[in-house]
């Protein structure tokens, strides 16, 4: 064989070589782009299951089924290709975007990267309005836990999956109020008449329920303190509508005269000291305010009419502020 053969030879493999390789390169490419690409096939934000044991064939037929992928056999070769023959998929309950790409699709499903719904428990609910919140919230299941006390719960954003039980996500908030008032009350000022922990959260409770405005609650605070130090009656309208509702949003109601002179142990207007129990779930704002009082000599304070209040130490002023809220209304009502 010539050695002008034998060069030809060599570079008529090396150019073969160099297609293969092209070829190999644009093939790989395409598989890229094409599993990468907006998946125009998915027109819908969707919520999707996957359950405990589901192999990815049962997946990706799912995921045809449900319109979220066109080409379920095409999924599945270039996700083995990619992820082997036989990957794991987490089960749990996956959100995909509209348009999401194959490539993000078979990520989630692989890393497990499932959706978290979510329930909130607002500052001042009620046990029963908490309860009767995760009751209703999608994706939980089993049945509520019994026996749960008024004051129990701390109020937040709790995070969950499809399938989590209620009993889980009530024993979280019962947690997290246990470690916030044990952290707050080794941090107490030691001079405020509270003498036990439960009496912190049944103080803040009430202090929850007078206001929502956050540069109000430390004021609000220090007046009941300075109540309980000199033996006064707290006097807070939200414990008389939580001696006769008992956190029931469809049993409340404007209070009346006969509410304000009934002997319930709840009723503060009749009662010397706190309630037996707290009246609503305090946040952990309303509880610094009641460990961390404000240094004030208020002891009365009544609405302005703009959605604040208006604090007094004398009860001179506090006649004057109250003639003042009463005036304003009558006014807004002759408009």
């Amino acid at each position: 064989m010539s050695e002008g053969h034998h060069k030809n030879k060599i570079l008529v493999g090396c150019a073969t070589l160099s297609v293969l390789v092209i070829c190999y390169i644009v093939l790989v490419l395409g598989i890229i782009m094409y599993f990468n690409a907006p998946n125009s096939y998915h027109k819908a934000d969707k919520r999707f299951m996957v359950e405990r044991g589901m192999t990815l064939r049962e997946v990706v037929n799912k995921l045809h089924q449900e319109n979220i992928i066109k080409s379920p056999n095409t999924f599945l070769y270039i996700g083995q290709i990619i992820k082997g023959v036989d990957p794991k998929v987490r089960y749990g309950e996956y959100f995909f975007e509209k348009h999401i790409s194959y490539y993000k699709i078979l990520h989630k499903l692989i890393r497990g990267n499932i959706a978290f719904r979510k329930v909130t428990v607002a500052e001042g609910l009620s046990t029963h309005s908490a309860l009767t919140n995760i009751e209703q919230a999608a994706g939980l299941i089993g049945q509520l836990p019994e026996g749960i006390k008024e004051g129990s719960l701390l109020p937040e954003t709790y995070f969950y999956s499809y399938n989590d039980t209620k009993t889980e996500i009530v024993r979280r908030m019962q947690e997290a109020m246990k470690r916030n008032v044990d952290g707050l009350w080794e941090r107490r000022d030691q001079s405020i008449p509270i003498k036990t922990k439960e009496q912190a959260v049944i103080l803040a409770s009430i202090v929850e329920r007078e206001t929502s405005i956050e540069s109000e609650r430390g004021k609000v605070a220090s007046v009941f303190v300075n109540r309980l130090r000199k033996g006064m009656k707290l006097q807070s309208d939200p414990t008389i509508i939580y001696s006769f509702a008992f956190g029931n949003k469809q049993l409340e109601r404007p209070i009346r005269v006969s509410d304000i002179q009934n002997n319930s142990s709840f009723n503060t207007y009749h009662i010397y000291g706190l309630p037996p129990a707290p009246i609503c779930n305090p946040g952990v704002a309303s509880l610094k305010a009641v460990l961390n009082p404000m240094q004030t000599d208020y002891i009365f304070f009544v609405a302005s009419g703009s959605g604040d209040h208006v604090f007094s130490s004398t009860i001179q002023e506090h006649n004057a502020n109250v003639a003042r809220y009463r005036s304003l209304m009558r006014a807004k009502e002759a408009q």
